[in-house]
């Protein structure tokens, strides 16, 4: 079975149409890369997997897009509960104000998860795997933004990783790192 199933979308930004026709099935477990040139609808596609682009006024698709076998566009969607299935990275590091521990235990917390021995625990989980927690294990009171820009980043994959999204969605993570914490990022990946 497909993970995911897009079938016929188009996407408008208004009268322009940034996506054309696009049918593709992706299988649970896989990396899937979408290479093209700058301007081309990479980020735009991304975005519809979470529906980040709803944010955005004067957008709207046509087609289908199913996680799971269910239309993620169809009236009485949950945004917020798709959001926590499909998590989302972004290009430039984005953390939080906040602790490193802090930035990667706030998922947990604005889902209702209390449980401080549980959180602790996949914290560090999510910062191993992001091939991170040896360098921060012992900084995890301090402030996010006194690390560097590639430990930022994988800072906000581990964030990712904690709510365990069924789907992670990564718009180019690395392309503003250094060549070591690309090689991170990529084996993570």
């Amino acid at each position: 079975m497909n993970k995911i199933e897009v079938k016929d979308v188009d996407f408008y930004y208004g009268n322009f149409k940034a996506l054309n026709n696009i049918t593709l099935d992706i299988e649970e477990k896989k990396v899937v890369a979408f290479i093209g040139p700058s301007g081309c609808g990479k980020s735009t596609f991304l975005r519809i997997f979470n529906r980040m682009n709803d944010l955005i006024p004067l957008t709207r698709l046509t087609g289908s897009v199913k996680i799971d076998n269910i239309d993620i566009y169809q009236k009485g969607i949950n945004v917020d509960e798709l959001r926590k299935k499909v998590g989302m990275v972004f290009q430039r590091p984005n953390p939080f104000p906040k602790t490193v521990f802090d930035n990667v235990a706030y998922g947990l917390s604005v889902n209702g998860v209390n449980d401080k021995n549980f959180i602790k625990e996949k914290v560090e989980e999510s910062l191993r795997g992001a091939a991170l927690w040896e360098e921060v294990k012992d900084k995890l009171k301090e402030s996010a933004f006194a690390l560097s820009g590639g430990q930022q980043q994988r800072l906000c994959i581990a964030r990712a990783l904690a709510i365990s999204p069924s789907i992670l969605l990564m718009d180019e993570p690395a392309s503003a790192l250094d060549p070591i914490s690309t090689a991170k990022i990529e084996e993570l990946i």
